[in-house]
């Protein structure tokens, strides 16, 4: 089990390895350099499965599930064929994109599910699929269009999520080119960036002249304390409720999740660069909201506790959306966007009730 863990590492450290040769050295040499892995990788293989054991073979053999101990080993063939196929039929920015999809989301995916499992199995690789490529289609955006990505990685969650006999070598990369050629094609990226963009200014629109119009916006002051205070009382009742319970290695892992949500919000929103909307008195860019994210966090870590934890959880998550809206800091999918990115992140540490 110690193993599993080094193959997914493998798996991602393999397609961003073939992303820099291939940019590096240009199709010809990349593609000669992967087919003499292939070959290499084959004849190796067939040396192990005969009973001859090699440098090469003992390298690797640790990390072999039951069946490809018996067998030929067939997922880094697959991997290596998808690499070469995409790397020679599409353009190179989607290939790029298609075989970062398939290292960073299938390969983390699987680095999560070595932490545990669930009762239900179907459930966990939801979750896992569901933070992996959370994170796959935030840092694919910086090698292509941000809505392609998107669409890609929702495809390929969806393929992950199942437990297919074909092998996800094969099926991610499938799954993303097909998809962001038919989302450019149909249109369907551009087609969601104006929806996206014209909803967030109708709900902002509404909520400005609601807000402005009735006596409520006197309570404006108050909405300005609370994104100060909601954070630390996200903490505060963490904190109670863990140490309460005498479960330190809980709090030691919401801090991380916290801070790791944190530092990734803060480089997506340097990555976006979107500005926030008018009436907004913070400088910073928007996109995502890390009040949102953080309520995120929390709602995922916590969703599955006792009755009155879980109320109190989400009565302030719901608090800390209403007044980034009504406050005008955020952009409607600013804060769906961060409040996803929290929840998914943090849905596969919480597996059990507290």
């Amino acid at each position: 089990m110690l193993y599993m863990p080094l193959r997914d590492v493998v798996h991602i450290v393999l397609c961003v390895a073939s992303i820099i040769v291939y940019g590096r050295f240009g199709i010809v040499v990349g593609s000669l350099l992967t087919g003499a892995l292939l070959l290499t990788y084959l004849l190796n293989e067939y040396m192990r499965v005969r009973g001859v054991s090699t440098y090469f073979t003992r390298l690797y053999k640790h990390m072999l599930t039951e069946r490809e101990s018996v067998n030929i080993a067939k997922s880094p063939l697959f991997l290596g064929i998808s690499v070469l196929v995409l790397m020679c039929i599409l353009p190179f920015e989607k290939a790029l994109t298609v075989v970062f999809i398939t290292g960073l989301g299938d390969g983390f995916a699987g680095l999560l599910r070595t932490l545990g499992e669930e009762r239900s199995k179907n459930l966990w690789r939801v979750k896992t699929s569901l933070a992996s490529f959370t994170i796959t289609a935030l840092t694919g955006s910086l090698f292509y269009e941000p809505y392609t990505v998107l669409v890609a990685c929702v495809a390929s969650t969806m393929v992950e999520a199942l437990i297919l006999k074909i092998d996800d070598n094969l099926t991610i990369p499938f799954t993303a080119s097909t998809s962001i050629y038919l989302s450019e094609y149909v249109g369907f990226n551009s087609t969601l960036k104006s929806l996206i963009e014209e909803l967030d200014f109708s709900i902002y629109l509404t909520i400005r002249e609601w807000w402005l119009s009735n006596p409520i916006n006197t309570l404006t002051p108050l909405f300005m304390a609370l994104d100060m205070i909601l954070p630390l009382t996200y903490f505060a009742f963490a904190f109670l409720t863990l140490f309460r319970r005498r479960k330190p290695i809980d709090v030691i892992t919401l801090i991380v999740l916290a801070l790791t949500t944190s530092i990734l919000i803060r480089a997506v929103k340097e990555l976006f660069r979107r500005h926030r909307p008018p009436a907004s008195i913070k400088q910073d860019y928007g996109f995502p909201s890390n009040h949102a994210a953080l309520a995120g966090v929390f709602t995922g870590f916590f969703y599955n506790s006792p009755k009155w934890s879980s109320i109190f959880i989400y009565t302030i998550s719901v608090l800390t959306v209403l007044e980034v809206l009504a406050l005008g800091n955020h952009w409607f999918s600013d804060v769906v966007v961060g409040f996803l990115i929290g929840l998914f992140v943090t849905l596969p540490f919480n597996s059990s009730p507290l």
